[in-house]
């Protein structure tokens, strides 16, 4: 593990990432009108030395869903930001359902001058979300769900070639004597006639400063894992416990080796929500705080039947611990609930009970009702990302085990509200990673590419 860096990302939307998270007193939500608070995100990542900040995009119009409303343009938030920072590095999401390679490539090698070279592509290409994105293109052609990964593909080589063919490195001849600014012969069309693009080039923009611009992709299905390790650098990846966790970590890292790539250089890197203080008690108190804010719904019967519980003789709000006894439940007690909300992988060897265990014991506390718990594995379930609570120990301690079992790289931290959280993990949790010499002090390089040490794909 000596020779492997942890990776931290960290993002930033508008109120932050939970869906309740901004009902809290000290929550500020001018993220939605005042793009100077998620700028402060990015000040206190790179005070935390942390890799990069992550804004995701959308394009679905969904006014009655808070995480849909919120989407600052990112590439304009990332010019923004990258104007006051230095080191910090900036992740762009863009939908190749939708959008056109060659504006996306103008944007991205433009940022990734103006920013000196802080600059990675998180291509997107579901088309199926709430919302209905494609009435907001008009007649723009938008593949089908069997033909989106094509698409991707066709997308993701035409912004490369646009990006890194279309000038040579010393274009700029700037001769004034002899009237000649650029290099004769400096510049090429890359003709591309695809199933879905025709772009003639070049692009009218230099070629990037870094040698490869990371592309980072998502996905659970076997195309996108395929597109990850043909033409991706990082993988955003749910968080399947340690016993899939490797697997999957292990299945992913040997598909990139059988496209002849180093594996080493692909990194892995699952969302967490984190919620971190001084004490134990005090991070579960903030958490249950947050969950008790979440709308009332009737606990399912199957939830019930999981714990053996009849909720029409047990008040929802008795303690967990005072009625259930955990280790008499079945191994997969959970997975009626899980069932239709989460992939679960053939082979899936997880123990209900360990996880029901470690959500009482560290996450909501031996005190953590029937409704508390519901809404724990509710929220987990459709975030596929788990919340980490705890001191910095705790949450250091977390990230140490996953990072030394090999389920992940790094982590990409979504703090659930602002102004509060963002600050506690790089006051709290990077000092504790960096005393046990698993993070950077300073940092090493000067390009996103460089921080995060990837491939030329």
């Amino acid at each position: 593990m000596a020779d492997r860096k942890l990776r931290i990302g960290l993002a930033a939307y508008g109120t932050g990432w939970d869906l309740n998270g901004w009902r809290l007193p000290e929550a500020d939500n001018r993220g939605l009108v005042d793009p100077s608070v998620i700028v402060d995100v990015a000040r206190t990542a790179e005070r935390g030395k942390l890799d990069y900040v992550f804004s995701g995009s959308a394009l679905g119009s969904e006014p009655d869903r808070l995480n849909r409303i919120y989407r600052w343009d990112n590439f304009v938030y990332a010019g923004y930001a990258a104007a006051v920072t230095q080191h910090l590095g900036f992740l762009m999401s863009v939908n190749s359902s939708f959008e056109h390679p060659y504006a996306t490539a103008r944007q991205l090698a433009t940022l990734d001058h103006f920013s000196r070279g802080r600059t990675a592509l998180n291509v997107v290409f579901g088309i199926d979300r709430e919302g209905d994105p494609a009435r907001n293109f008009g007649r723009n052609p938008v593949p089908t769900e069997g033909t989106k990964y094509a698409r991707a593909r066709e997308f993701t080589e035409v912004v490369n070639r646009l990006l890194y063919e279309s000038w040579d490195e010393d274009f700029l001849l700037d001769d004034k004597a002899d009237d000649t600014l650029v290099r004769p012969g400096s510049w090429h069309r890359i003709e591309h006639s695809g199933e879905f693009f025709e772009v003639r080039g070049p692009l009218n923009v230099p070629r990037p400063v870094q040698q490869r611009i990371p592309n980072v992709h998502v996905g659970l299905s076997e195309e996108s894992l395929a597109y990850g390790a043909d033409l991706a650098q990082i993988r955003f990846s749910p968080y399947f416990g340690l016993d899939r966790g490797r697997a999957e970590y292990a299945a992913q890292k040997a598909r990139v080796a059988s496209a002849g790539r180093d594996p080493e250089k692909f990194k892995i890197v699952p969302g967490v929500t984190v919620y971190v203080a001084g004490t134990g008690r005090e991070a579960r108190a903030k958490f249950r705080e947050v969950v008790a804010l979440q709308a009332a719904e009737e606990i399912p019967e199957v939830f019930s039947k999981a714990l053996g519980v009849d909720l029409s003789r047990v008040r929802d709000s008795e303690r967990v611990l005072d009625v259930v006894d955990i280790d008499a439940l079945e191994p997969d007690a959970l997975e009626g609930l899980y069932r239709g909300r989460v992939q679960r992988g053939a082979g899936d060897v997880r123990d209900d009970r360990l996880l029901l265990r470690q959500i009482v014991a560290t996450q909501l506390g031996e005190e953590a009702t029937f409704r508390e718990l519901y809404q724990y594995v509710l929220r987990s379930c459709e975030d596929q990302q788990p919340a980490v609570v705890g001191d910095a120990r705790d949450v250091a301690d977390w990230i140490e085990e996953n990072f030394a079992e090999r389920v992940l790289d790094g982590v990409q931290v979504f703090p659930p509200y602002h102004r509060g959280p963002a600050d506690a993990f790089v006051d709290l949790v990077v000092p504790e990673l960096q005393r046990r010499g698993l993070f950077r002090t300073e940092y090493e390089a000067s390009t996103f590419q460089g921080l995060l040490d990837t491939d030329n794909g």
